[in-house]
């Protein structure tokens, strides 16, 4: 039989299948499997770490010393201070980091348990920060000063900025020096709080507020405070201010009338600060450990620094936020306002 082929007829052919879907399995069957195997490892390093053998301080928290210079038997601990002094966990969007005052604690806390450490070189580089934060560390050095055979002692070396908070614990130092380009002062205190009462009446935003007395919700941003209100922050934040008066004419051997008028929350120089007797000297670090060579009695000394080693327990699970935390500056993520030793020139 003869088959005729008409022009434009093309045979009926099987059409291959879509091998998308396969591939889409195959896809995530390996994510699977390298996200166990991840955890896996984990858990392993965990367990491990939680046995491993490096020496731990009483308080729980692992260092180890870094060499810095220096020789012989007896040390001189380094310890920053650099960033805003407060007990409040700062960081990026998934992990924190120590607090600053916490960890400068920490610190202390080793150096005064070592009875090889003859002295502490503070160097501070910050613009102040919580009051509380600010009192606690300079308690804890004047407690370092009195520990071992009572021959310790501190020196801070105040490098871009010591101001405020940053002023006030170096004042627990036995001298105080400063770079000739270091930006010191600012002794005071204040408190403050963004006010959207404009705004709120622009876009008709109202507040409902129920309080149990009139002075409850005082620097409420959606409206303006009261004349009482303001007064008896005012009261307050003149008694911390009475505080910090008191522990730089103390600390400075001058008299508090003194310090009360240099004391306005102006920032001074470096030479200006020598000149109000604020500090002792205008050096760098090398000026700074000659002084502790000196005072502690002892020209071969070396100088270290505490590291905090990070277990993967610590890293993978403790320090896990359970939220996402945009890298703002502490003194902004806080709930409500705080009296703070704090230079703050801009919001």
């Amino acid at each position: 039989m003869n088959t005729t082929i008409h022009p434009g007829y093309a045979p009926h052919m099987e059409q291959p299948r879509s091998r998308t879907g396969y591939w889409v399995m195959i896809i995530i069957l390996f994510v699977l499997l390298a996200f166990s195997v991840l955890l896996n490892f984990i858990l392993v390093m965990v367990t491990v770490s939680s046995f491993s053998g490096m020496d731990v301080q009483e308080d729980g928290k692992k260092f180890s010393e870094e060499f810095m210079q220096g020789s012989g038997r007896k040390k001189i601990v380094r310890i920053d201070v650099f960033g805003i002094i407060t007990f409040q966990k700062s960081g990026g969007m998934l992990f924190q980091e120590q607090d600053l005052a916490t960890l400068v604690m920490q610190q202390i806390d080793a150096a005064e348990k070592d009875p090889n450490v003859v002295g502490i070189l503070l160097v501070v580089d910050s613009p102040g920060g919580g009051i509380t934060a600010s009192d606690i560390i300079y308690e804890r050095l004047l407690s370092f000063k009195k520990s071992g055979d009572g021959d310790r002692k501190v020196v801070a070396l105040m490098r871009d900025l010591a101001a405020s908070g940053g002023y006030y614990i170096s004042a627990a130092s036995d001298k105080i020096v400063a770079h000739r380009t270091t930006i010191t002062g600012s002794i005071g205190v204040i408190i403050s709080s963004p006010n959207f009462t404009g705004l709120a009446d622009k876009i008709g935003i109202t507040d409902v507020t129920i309080k149990s007395g009139k002075n409850k919700d005082m620097l409420n941003p959606l409206r303006t405070p009261t004349a009482e209100e303001t007064n008896i922050l005012q009261i307050t934040v003149n008694d911390m201010y009475d505080r910090f008066v008191s522990v730089v004419a103390r600390s400075r051997n001058l008299e508090p009338e003194k310090v009360r008028e240099i004391a306005d929350g102006r920032i001074y120089t470096a030479r200006q600060a020598l000149e109000l007797s604020l500090i002792d000297e205008i050096g760098d670090v090398n000026t700074a450990l000659d002084q502790l060579r000196e005072m502690t009695g002892h020209e071969n000394v070396k100088v270290i620094r505490y590291k905090r080693s990070v277990s993967f327990a610590e890293l993978f699970l403790s320090r896990f936020n359970n939220r996402i935390q945009l890298p703002f500056p502490p003194e902004w993520s806080s709930d409500a306002p705080r009296f703070m030793y704090l230079w703050k020139p801009n919001f």
